[in-house]
């Protein structure tokens, strides 16, 4: 049976931290976990090989196998079929707004408005600097479908507003120049106020 003795504390570290965000590329663990160069990242991932799956998508991305979960109390959610790609961008922002204690993955959020319930699930909804932040990850989404998106926040936002419960703000994470400019052009005809992250600003 495998012990928590026989891993570092930074290693213990990094098995929760799987647990927590569902999947970890090379480098966003490097930078979480102040691992320096390739080199000795690579060296403390090792020790941990036996309780992680890795997939190749540009670099090592790393999710808990079964034996990891049951080492640490938690679960095995990801599987080879999962969208890594979408979790590992999902954690981009994570890292990027600062670990974000309130942050809540596939986030629904509920709303009733003339007697009738609306729903929206986010890719993550967080608060920074005391503003509610809702986030999109764009990677193949067809752009009629992100539209139909904005308009849906534009309704939920200005409900937020009349609750008079703060200033929330739609985050996009995508992956070109060219759909970032036409979600900013979205996100002003219908009001919303946003913010567009683009891959390659990383």
């Amino acid at each position: 049976m495998p012990k928590l003795e026989s891993l570092t504390e930074r290693q213990i570290k990094i098995l929760y931290a799987l647990n927590n965000l569902q999947a970890l590329s090379r480098s966003q663990l490097q930078h979480m976990f102040s691992l320096g160069s390739k080199r000795n990242a690579n060296r403390v991932l090792q020790g941990i090989r036996e309780y992680t799956n890795t997939k190749r998508i540009g670099e090592d991305v790393y999710y808990l196998n079964k034996r990891g979960a049951e080492l640490i109390g938690g679960e095995a959610t990801v599987r080879g079929n999962s969208p890594l790609e979408h979790i590992v961008m999902r954690n981009d922002i994570y890292i990027f707004y600062h670990y974000p204690q309130d942050w809540k993955p596939e986030a629904k959020t509920r709303w009733i408005e003339g007697g009738k319930e609306y729903s929206i699930v986010s890719d993550a909804r967080f608060t920074y600097h005391e503003q509610m932040y809702f986030l999109e990850v764009d990677i193949t989404q067809k752009m009629a479908e992100n539209k139909r998106k904005v308009e849906k926040y534009a309704y939920l936002f200005r409900f937020i507003q009349r609750q008079q419960t703060g200033e929330p703000i739609l985050l996009w994470y995508t992956v070109s120049d060219v759909k970032k400019r036409q979600l900013e052009a979205w996100c002003k005809e219908y009001g919303v106020q946003c913010e567009v992250l683009c891959k390659q600003d990383f």
